[in-house]
C-alpha cells in the first residue's frame, strides 16, 4: 500500500458547516479522528467545546454514547447534572453566549432540550429566570415576539407606531420593520387588530398592497370556515409554526390581516 494510502485524511475546522448526511459509517469515521489519545468518552461538555455538536446529536441517534464507547474500548463515565457548585454564573454565562449567538429570539424550553441544554435551562431558572438572562443578553422573549398583552398593551403599540410611522403618515413595510428593529411590534400589530386597524387608529389609512387589481382571495367568510376547520383538526388554535408546517401559514397571515389573532380566537372561542 503505497504511504498516500495511509494518510489521515486532513481534519475539517471544527464547528465548519457540513451538509453531508450522518450515517453509521460517518459516525464511526469522525469519532475515530475525534477520540484518538482519549482514555475515557469525552463528555457532552467537551464535544460542544470542540465544535462537535452535530456528532454528538448523531452519536445519540445511532445507539447512545454507551454503545460507542464499548466500540472504541473507552471507559464511560456517568456524569450526573450539576447543580448549584457546578453551574455558576460564569459558566451559565459562557454557555449562553455560545447558545444564544445568531439568535434573535429567547429559545425556548423545547429548543434547550432538543439542543441537549436541558441542565443549561434549569440552571437559568435557578439563577433568576428567562426575564434575568434574556435582558442580560439583550434578547427578546417569546412573550414579546407573540405580542403578549403583558408586554403589547394598545397604549404601546399606538405610542411606537406614532414615533415610527413619523410626519409622513405612511404605513412602514415589512422591511422598514425589520430595518429599525422593530419586528415585535410588527408582531403585536398583527396579533392585535391587524394593519388595517391600527392604520386608522394613528392615521396611517391602511397598508400598501402590492397589486391592488387583485381579486381578495381571503374574505372574512374564508378566514372564519378555513380556521374552523383547523382548530377542530388541532385540538386548539395552533402555533405560527405549526400553521405553517400545515400549509396554512397563508390562512394565518390573513387572519392576522383581518382583525388579529386574538379577534379569530375570541370569534371561535379557541385558546
Amino acid at each position: 500500500m503505497s504511504p498516500t494510502a495511509t494518510m489521515a485524511r486532513p481534519r475539517k475546522r471544527a464547528g465548519a458547516a457540513d451538509s453531508r448526511r450522518w450515517t453509521e459509517g460517518r459516525v464511526r469515521e469522525e469519532l475515530r479522528s475525534f477520540l484518538a489519545g482519549r482514555e475515557e468518552w469525552p463528555s457532552y461538555r467537551e464535544f460542544w467545546d470542540a465544535g462537535r455538536k452535530g456528532l454528538r446529536d448523531a452519536v445519540t441517534r445511532f445507539g447512545g454514547a454507551r454503545r460507542w464507547a464499548r466500540e472504541f474500548g473507552l471507559p464511560y463515565v456517568e456524569r450526573r447534572p450539576g447543580y448549584a457548585p457546578i453551574w455558576t454564573e460564569e459558566r451559565i454565562r459562557a454557555d449562553l453566549t455560545r447558545f444564544l449567538a445568531g439568535r434573535e429570539f429567547w429559545p425556548t424550553r423545547i429548543e434547550f432540550e432538543a439542543a441537549g441544554l436541558k441542565t443549561l435551562r434549569d440552571a437559568v431558572g435557578r439563577s433568576g429566570g428567562p426575564p434575568r438572562w434574556a435582558e442580560e443578553f439583550g434578547v427578546p422573549r417569546r412573550d414579546e415576539r407573540r405580542g403578549s398583552r403583558r408586554v403589547w398593551t394598545d397604549e404601546r403599540i399606538e405610542e411606537e407606531l406614532r414615533r415610527m410611522i413619523g410626519p409622513d403618515g405612511r404605513w412602514p413595510s415589512t422591511a422598514e420593520f425589520r430595518r429599525a428593529g422593530k419586528t415585535t411590534l410588527q408582531a403585536a400589530v398583527y396579533a392585535h387588530g391587524g394593519p388595517d386597524h391600527w392604520g386608522a387608529r394613528v392615521g396611517a389609512g391602511p397598508p400598501a398592497r402590492r397589486n391592488r387589481n387583485r381579486p381578495v382571495l381571503w374574505d372574512e367568510q374564508r378566514i372564519g370556515r378555513e380556521l374552523r376547520e383547523v382548530c377542530a383538526e388541532h385540538g386548539g388554535w395552533p402555533r405560527f409554526v405549526e400553521f405553517e408546517a400545515m400549509g396554512r401559514g397563508k390562512l394565518y397571515r390573513a387572519a392576522s390581516r383581518k382583525g388579529g389573532v386574538a379577534r379569530w380566537k375570541r370569534e371561535l372561542g379557541v385558546g
